[in-house]
């Protein structure tokens, strides 16, 4: 049988890849994780969280 470094090698850090890398590492799998450039994806980095951000900051704010 073939041995290998980990159980489980994900392919990209967006959130569903921190996740499932997180989840697996927290039930005593060996993990690996590869990401071009930044760890978080496009959803949080750049869309959807920062998006919401200004919606609820908007939201909170004092009316003039």
């Amino acid at each position: 049988m073939a041995e290998f470094d980990f159980d489980l090698f994900v392919i990209g850090a967006g959130s569903g890849g921190v996740r499932a890398a997180r989840m697996s590492a927290g039930f005593g799998a060996r993990v690996g994780i590869a990401e071009e450039y930044r760890v978080g994806g496009t959803c949080v980095i750049r869309g959807c969280v920062p998006k919401k951000l200004f919606v609820y900051a908007a939201r909170s704010s004092p009316r003039m």
